[in-house]
């Protein structure tokens, strides 16, 4: 009885990119989903954004199997290397939560 959680680890990132940096920032968050879509440690993957006025603010979601493959994941050379690329981008600091999907 009650709610009861996934074994999935989600991994939500609120991504704000400076509003005169979006389009280099945009073409850096698409070139990361296309190359993760393809790693073994991930599940899902994608991106939404924001409509109406802050066109510049994200939402980054990606799905792992379990806490082991997020931790095998963020070690990645590529996944590093994408933070600090992206970083002079940001207008805010990299807000990352990890939960799981709660099932009734």
């Amino acid at each position: 009885m009650g709610a009861h959680a996934t074994g999935d680890i989600y991994a939500i990132v609120n991504i704000d990119l400076m509003p005169n940096e979006q389009v280099e920032g945009e073409k850096l968050l698409i070139a990361y989903l296309d190359q993760m879509k393809r790693d073994p440690n991930i599940l899902r993957i994608g991106l939404i954004q924001q409509v109406g006025g802050a066109s510049n603010h994200f939402i980054l979601m990606e799905t792992f199997a379990n806490e082991a493959s997020y931790r095998r994941f963020i070690e990645l050379v590529a996944v590093r290397r994408f933070r600090g690329v992206l970083y002079p981008y940001l207008g805010s600091p990299w807000d990352e939560r990890l939960g799981r999907e709660v099932l009734p």
